[in-house]
């Protein structure tokens, strides 16, 4: 009865002790996951400050192309502005010249005026001279009055003189008046034209001053912009490597946890073997000692020792340097595949926990199992799978289901991609080995 007794508390340690191992893993699934889903989420944050900053580099690049389209259209107005006032710096010598000109006609028109102001002061006294003799002197009463053919041919000669000196003093006269009138009018014509094409280029430079001043307000408004923008972009890019910073933070919390739950598969496998310890010598005990021993339950495929093939199927590819399937590239492969149809079951390949299963990157669906084996810790992955029938923090048992190989990721059929590495995953290169060490096909 004593005996009985202490087997039965035996028993219900063992049971207790399972049960432990069963929830405590399940609470640890919480804080992974959680973990997991705050690097999603700093990822997701990372991104989209990441497009922001892309978005705001279009910006400015799109600003800079503006910039230099007016900087050009300045360039060409400085041209046009250059060669107008060139064109108002000839008009200007050209109206001083004009001006000259009309200083010197102005010199030509008093010596005019004189010459006009002698002939009327001539053509008074002559007048005058009629008035005084009477008004009826006339040059037949000066022939007339002849006294003799010489006085005669002598009055003749004098009347003569005199009508071609009155009839030249008039042609002079009038030519002089008109000549005068004629150069004025020339110069004043001159002179207008010059104001007005002087007057139609100032104004064209007006306009180019202003169409410059507008151009080169609309780029202060563009380099304003411009410095706004950057401003923006270096405050993205603080904030950028704030998140790197908290990703990586994470990243470092996660890895802790995985190293945590390694322990925590540790402790599994001792207890493990301590429970088949105890198992073994219950049964011994129960059978008085003797060596027969208790049925098991067959599993399909499940290898003798600490691993066993994690899928039944045919062997595709190898560990190390290959052609890659889609890029065509030489590549290293860091596991080995097993192709079969979509479903076939997949197992762990040892006793450990689960610390990954979710969707990653190229992988497509994966499940990351950490072992401890003998001491030392191991962890084992399996990608491109169909489905995930475990979770985070779940202990399972070598041999156990925990997927179905599928086609998820970057692959060419269904098949599983199979990895396993020496301590935590920590990307697919670091710490890894060649399955075929651990395992038989």
């Amino acid at each position: 009865m004593r005996k009985q007794s202490k087997w039965m508390l035996r028993i219900m340690a063992i049971a207790t002790t399972g049960a432990l191992l069963i929830t405590t893993p399940s609470a640890l699934a919480n804080t992974l996951d959680d973990l997991k889903q705050e690097q999603k989420q700093l990822e997701q944050k990372k991104n989209n400050i990441d497009s922001t900053i892309k978005h705001t580099e279009g910006k400015i690049d799109q600003n800079v192309s503006k910039i230099d389209q007016i900087m050009a259209q300045i360039k060409e107005l400085d041209t046009k502005i250059i060669n107008t006032e060139s064109q108002i710096s000839e008009v200007l010598n050209q109206i001083k010249l004009t001006t000259t000109e009309i200083e010197k006609l102005q010199a030509s028109i008093k010596e005019l005026e004189r010459k006009i102001e002698e002939r009327d002061q001539l053509l008074k006294e002559r007048i005058r001279a009629v008035q005084v003799s009477g008004g009826s002197v006339s040059y037949l009463d000066v022939l007339l009055g002849a006294n003799s053919f010489i006085d005669f041919i002598d009055r003749f000669s004098a009347v003569n003189t005199l009508m071609d000196a009155d009839r030249t003093i008039l042609e002079e006269q009038a030519n002089d008046k008109k000549q005068l009138e004629e150069q004025q009018a020339s110069l004043n014509k001159k002179l207008q034209q010059q104001e007005d094409s002087k007057n139609e280029l100032l104004s064209l430079k007006a306009s180019l001053d202003g169409q410059k001043a507008s151009k080169g307000n609309l780029v202060d408004q563009l380099e304003v912009e411009q410095a706004k923008l950057h401003e923006e972009k270096e405050v993205l890019e603080t904030e950028y490597d704030e998140i790197l910073n908290l990703s990586q933070e994470t990243q470092n919390k996660i890895v802790s946890e995985q190293k945590r739950l390694a322990e925590v598969a540790r402790k599994a496998a001792e207890e493990k073997k301590r429970k088949e310890a105890a198992e073994r010598q219950r049964q011994q005990a129960a059978s008085g000692g003797g060596g027969g021993g208790g049925s098991s339950i067959a599993i399909p495929n499940v290898s003798a020792g600490a691993w066993t093939k994690p899928a039944s199927g045919r062997y595709t590819s190898g560990y190390g340097s290959r052609t890659h399937p889609i890029s065509g590239g030489v590549k290293t492969h860091y596991g080995i595949d097993i192709a079969n149809s979509t479903g076939t079951p997949v197992l762990s390949a040892a006793d450990g926990v689960i610390s990954y299963a979710s969707p990653l990157s190229t992988y497509g669906n994966v499940i990351m199992v950490t072992h401890s084996i003998d001491g030392q810790t191991f962890t084992s992955l399996y990608a491109h799978l169909s489905s995930i029938k475990v979770s985070v923090g779940q202990v399972v048992s070598k041999g156990q289901i925990i997927g179905a190989i599928g086609t998820t990721g970057n692959s060419t059929g269904p098949h599983l991609h199979f990895e396993i590495h020496i301590g935590n995953w920590e990307g697919m290169a670091k710490n890894s080995v060649n399955p075929l060490r651990y395992i038989s096909l």
